[in-house]
């Protein structure tokens, strides 16, 4: 990837590190490289005043918000995933530290796991959101930061990829999510589970400070999802949980799959089938299909998602399909040989006889040289039942009284 050069403005007189502005890049540039980044972090911890002043002229500043001088923010980006401001689209730095759009897996994986949360909540008085604030109580906020001594502590709140909150009416979320904020310091229930997918950017913070918060808060269980490489280099793509233990996180055994209280059952991420195959192996990770969240139902006992039930629905469409083109076909089958069967044995078998081998051969269809052997009843009639019910079709039952000779059907054209 080419390097992108950091213009730099030299005015006459020289702030500490040789400037009086920040060097200048556009974050959105997906050229913003580490170098890049890391120059315009060094300035901003030396200038905060003047830093200061280029953030109140952003029209969705915000006085109550900690800004992070490692992070950007502009008029309308941010590679701050706290920063909450409408309008302001979240950016994140990939493995070579080049800022990029928040990776579309990441944005997809929040969107099943709510989905799947969806379904698997459905019969409960919880609901998933993804990408909602939630403000804590000052409380809460003051505590985490005095015990963490984090360098980008929140004041207000954090935003998590997929949170399970209780259900509310209209009355309730007037009162406690207004403009879509749990506001948990207006005495919202408290959300009993959160995802995070780490990124490269916030790796730490969610595996830090983001854990002490939400412990502090009384979130039960905490789950966090690596994609492959984000908490650090070739970290393995796995899900981790954690679980709320006397205040504080334990983290439960690294497992495929996890028991959740909060959902009632088993949990995992499933990567995309396909992956094995050899077209995706020279494919890069980040351009594969995101993995799928997915819950263990019981009653149908497989794991579910939305993409998976509509492959098994798909694929018993396709069966029921089949079974219907099979039927048809035995059906038709079956009404040729029983015309033939009539029309050639009428006269040499009793009608009760026939009538009994038509139903045999309608319901599981005739045999498949079925016109040699109605050309051998022919010839041997009292051979009637093994050649016209082999095998299964044969009940081996006394057969009843012939009825009295039919009207002889019309000829058949075969």
């Amino acid at each position: 990837m080419a390097a992108v050069e950091v213009q730099v403005q030299s005015p006459a007189t020289a702030g500490t590190n040789g400037w009086d502005t920040a060097p200048t890049v556009d974050i959105a540039n997906p050229d913003m490289t580490r170098e890049a980044r890391q120059a315009r972090s060094a300035w901003r911890r030396e200038h905060l005043a003047e830093w200061r002043r280029e953030l109140q002229a952003l029209y969705h500043f915000d006085p109550g918000f900690i800004y992070d001088p490692a992070h950007e923010y502009d008029q309308e980006s941010t590679t701050d995933p706290d920063y909450g401001a409408e309008g302001v689209h979240f950016l994140e730095y990939d493995e070579d530290g080049v800022v990029s759009p928040l990776e579309k897996r990441a944005r997809k994986v929040q969107e099943r796991s709510a989905g799947t949360s969806a379904d698997t909540l459905a019969h409960t008085n919880l609901e998933p959101d993804y990408e909602v604030e939630i403000r804590f109580r000052p409380e809460t906020v003051e505590r985490v930061n005095q015990a963490t001594r984090a360098s980008h502590p929140v004041k207000k709140g954090v935003r998590p990829d997929m949170l399970i909150r209780t259900a509310m009416s209209g009355s309730e979320r007037e009162r406690f999510m207004p403009k879509g904020v749990l506001r948990l310091d207006l005495g919202a229930p408290v959300p009993p589970l959160v995802l995070e997918v780490v990124s490269e950017g916030s790796a730490h913070r969610d595996l830090n400070y983001k854990m002490h918060l939400y412990a502090a808060a009384g979130i039960s269980e905490y789950l966090i999802y690596d994609l492959g490489g984000k908490r650090r280099s070739r970290s393995p793509r796995e899900l981790l949980m954690y679980r709320l233990e006397g205040g504080a996180y334990r983290q439960a055994p690294i497992a495929a799959e996890y028991w959740s209280e909060v959902f009632g059952t088993h949990v995992r991420f499933q990567p995309d089938a396909r992956e094995n195959d050899e077209e995706f192996r020279g494919v890069p990770e980040e351009e594969r299909s995101p993995p799928r969240f997915q819950w263990w139902d019981p009653d149908t006992e497989r794991w579910r998602d939305r993409e998976t039930d509509a492959e098994v629905e798909r694929e018993e469409e396709r069966k029921r399909h089949a079974r219907a083109l099979q039927e048809t076909r035995v059906a038709g089958e079956a009404s040729v040989a029983v015309a033939m069967m009539h029309r050639l044995l009428s006269g040499e078998l009793a009608v009760g006889y026939l009538d009994r081998v038509e139903a045999a051969w309608r319901q599981h269809g005739p045999p498949a040289d079925v016109v040699d052997r109605i050309l051998a009843v022919q010839k041997t009639p009292d051979e009637w039942r093994s050649l016209l019910l082999p095998g299964d079709l044969e009940d081996g039952g006394a057969p009843g009284p012939p009825s009295e000779p039919r009207e002889p059907k019309p000829p058949l054209d075969i």
